[in-house]
């Protein structure tokens, strides 16, 4: 890498010797974000930054320079990412590294930085050259193609399992059916009641699966009807949960079926996202509810509430930026709120953060998100 950084550096000097101007022409107009650091100097100063640069971070030249770069780093950047920097400019080598920087405004974007020693004709060093790119949404778009592949190769699955299960169930409801005008024992009709009941129970979570697996996934539709839509998408999420977090669906104050302008994929995607993020929360072991509300006639409400530690209103807004968790939870890529939020937004919706529910020890609320949807006719 250092051979190949070398000749570019030898091909830009005789740039600069027989053409300052296109030099300059070549870094101004650069898409990608320029910076210059005089390693001669204590602390590393930036002493230059091209036009993209003070773009994309939002900061004027004034502002930077002389200053160390390290003030685009804020409290979410990986202290490992920081350190892997820091131990190429003591061994004086290149590094490439993607980490979590900041703008001016405090929006958090994803910096894929190369940044590379520079040395004089005589063998000193004189300065790194640090090339950066905002790569936010590229990362947000492959966490999205991530998540609607996970949901088709889970609906694939769970249709194959529901037909399955279709096959078996509907002897078993059919010979209850049969037999049960003639039992006259109470008791004995009781139970069988309550197991043709339970067996119905299991055929309608097998359909769901299975309108999942062939509708929704293939389907090129832009609408979820709700109340359906959305219990096949919980029914999903559970098959993902571990048993230990209840689940409770509620609809109220609905005059019919209720159109959201969302295809299944999508909406399934947004919910499994919110809900993991509240199973996370509660440690998988707490408990979720989710409601329907008719808004008005345009407008559908659905709120996800859970029992865990709550967020404070101050860290509301920000546990939609992109890698937030990722200091809090190594399990967790940071993108799943951020993405569901820009589905959401893209459909002239929004999701907004309040209290949920009271925690178990009735010392405060858990977490609540409030998705805003349009309802189409």
């Amino acid at each position: 890498m250092q051979k190949r950084l070398d000749q570019g550096y030898a091909a830009l000097e005789r740039i600069a010797d027989s053409s300052p101007d296109l030099l300059k022409s070549l870094l101004e107009g650069s898409p990608d974000t320029v910076s210059v650091s005089d390693a001669r100097l204590p602390d590393l100063p930036l002493t230059y930054v091209n036009p993209s640069f003070t773009k994309t971070t939002g900061y004027s030249a004034d502002e930077v320079l002389g200053r160390n770069c390290r003030f685009l780093q804020g409290e979410d950047t990986d202290r490992d990412d920081v350190a892997k920097i820091r131990q190429a400019i003591e061994a004086r080598q290149p590094v490439d590294v993607v980490l979590l920087n900041y703008r001016k405004s405090g929006e958090p974007f994803i910096n894929s930085l190369r940044m590379a020693p520079i040395f004089d004709k005589s063998g000193q060093l004189s300065a790194y050259l640090g090339i950066q790119r905002d790569i936010t949404e590229e990362r947000l778009q492959a966490e999205r193609n991530i998540g609607q592949n996970r949901l088709e190769a889970l609906g694939t699955a769970s249709g194959a399992l529901a037909h399955q299960l279709n096959n078996l169930l509907h002897p078993v409801t059919s010979l209850i059916s049969l037999h049960l005008p003639d039992i006259e024992d109470p008791g004995i009709r009781k139970d069988l009641e309550m197991a043709h009941y339970s067996a119905n129970q299991a055929a309608d979570l097998s359909d769901n699966l299975l309108g999942l697996s062939r509708g929704s996934f293939q389907d090129s539709s832009d609408v979820t009807t709700l109340p359906a839509g959305l219990i096949r998408a919980v029914d999903l999420v559970r098959l993902m949960l571990p048993p230990t977090i209840t689940i409770e669906t509620s609809f109220r104050n609905i005059s019919g079926e209720l159109n959201v302008p969302i295809n299944e994929t999508l909406f399934a995607q947004v919910l499994i996202n919110i809900i993991t993020n509240a199973s996370q929360a509660t440690k998988h072991s707490g408990k979720i509810r989710i409601e329907v509300a008719e808004h008005d006639s345009s407008r559908v409400k659905i709120s996800i509430s859970d029992n865990g530690p709550g967020i404070p209103p101050s860290l509301r807004e920000k546990v939609f930026s992109p890698f937030y968790s990722k200091s809090h939870s190594k399990n967790s890529s940071g993108l799943g709120l951020p993405v569901a939020l820009q589905i959401i937004n893209k459909v002239d919706g929004q999701i907004i953060v309040e209290d949920g529910l009271i925690q178990p020890n009735g010392d405060g609320f858990g977490c609540m998100f409030i998705i805003d949807i349009p309802n189409i006719t």
